[in-house]
């Protein structure tokens, strides 16, 4: 079938076409189902510049039309969105799923209006809802055809909720390429007998790291104190440096690092991954290169890639802002070398099945799939 002949499908990445979204954007764009127009935020400029996230290459970004946008508040405009539901060029329209779009309303208003479908990507629920804004989430999410949301909490949150189980699809997430990943968990390289601790994140108000600093400053004397690395940066790195070195513990803040062979160097001497505050695609990037996630348990700002951690499986948790809850818990998994392996290869296999750009774009071809036959 030539390429010309497939369902065109105009696509929204996001939240923004950052450096993470690369694998996806070209998987979308290789699809044998679909002609992806893909449009989308070139940086996420509301955030301050400390916190903002690296943009797509030039290669790619010059492959995906940059959506304006006007703020006024949490109220935005995307400009465009809806005259492209009126044009009617495309069979559907993926936007973002964040309800206080007000173009987001009005596109899915008209496309029902219109007959034309536009469904949602986006987080969905990340945790349980009352009151207005439950209604008005459901409010939002009538007015669209379908939802495509990262998570299987979202899906039973929904349907729980009244909206229509066969109106929700779950994508997950992803970060990776198949190809990039290790066949199998990465073999630890020796850093004598000190145990090495792994943090990967951007180091904002939603990712406090003081309760690291505080379980590992009153750790077992008999015991030795693991190191810390710490990649990422953000408006919260000068505040968190003065934390841990007043607290004594060694821990090597190494900025944002994007290259993947040399983020593999770094897990490869880590013997497990971090998820304190709010995680995210941390969790996919450790449990990718086969390292197990010691990760806060209930945190609300955590995003759905958290449900990759399964106690026991994949990672263990610990009690939210207790240092000493933390403090044991990576006691059980730091001096238990053979199940950490095995949570490493069992976060590896998950990854493999359902985290890389190649099973997300697969995903997103079925549910649209899925969405434009019923």
């Amino acid at each position: 079938m030539k390429r010309t002949q497939l369902s065109r499908i105009r696509f929204q990445i996001q939240p923004t076409v950052s450096h993470y979204r690369e694998p996806l954007v070209k998987r979308l764009l290789a699809s044998k189902e679909f002609t992806y127009d893909l449009v989308g935020r070139p940086k996420n400029s509301e955030a301050s510049a400390a916190d903002r996230i690296a943009s797509a290459s030039a290669g790619v970004l010059s492959q995906v039309t940059p959506l304006k946008t006007r703020a006024l508040g949490l109220l935005w405009w995307e400009a465009g969105q809806v005259a492209a539901v009126w044009r009617g060029d495309h069979s559907a329209y993926v936007l973002e799923g964040r309800i206080y779009t007000v173009s987001t309303w009005a596109a899915g208003a008209l496309g029902k209006l219109l007959g034309r479908p536009v469904l949602l990507w986006g987080h969905g629920w990340k945790r349980s809802e009352s009151g207005p804004k439950r209604l008005l989430r459901l409010a939002f999410y009538a007015l669209m055809d379908g939802l495509l949301v990262y998570g299987d909490r979202a899906q039973e949150l929904g349907t729980e909720y009244g909206v229509p189980a066969e109106k929700i699809h779950v994508v997950y997430n992803s970060l990776y390429s198949q190809e990039l990943l290790p066949p199998e968990p990465l073999l630890r390289s020796s850093t004598g007998d000190r145990p090495t601790l792994i943090y990967s994140s951007r180091l904002t108000t939603r990712h406090r790291l003081d309760v690291l600093a505080e379980a590992l400053s009153a750790w077992p004397a008999e015991l030795h104190v693991p190191r810390v690395i710490i990649i990422g940066d953000g408006s919260e790195r000068p505040r968190l440096e003065k934390v841990f070195a007043r607290a004594g513990v060694e821990a090597t803040f190494l900025g944002a690092v994007y290259d993947f062979d040399e983020l593999k160097e770094y897990y490869t001497q880590a013997d497990a991954a971090l998820a304190i505050g709010g995680a995210g695609l941390n969790v996919i990037q450790a449990l990718g290169f086969g390292v197990p996630v010691v990760a806060e348990s209930g945190n609300r700002d955590s995003s759905p890639e958290i449900e990759a951690v399964i106690e026991g499986q994949t990672g263990r948790y610990f009690e939210a802002a207790s240092p000493g809850s933390l403090r044991n818990t990576l006691i059980t998994v730091l001096f238990a070398s053979a199940e950490t392996h095995r949570m490493g290869e069992n976060g590896l296999e998950l990854v493999r099945e359902r985290y890389t750009a190649e099973a997300h774009a697969a995903a997103i071809d079925a549910a649209l799939r899925r969405f434009l036959k019923s």
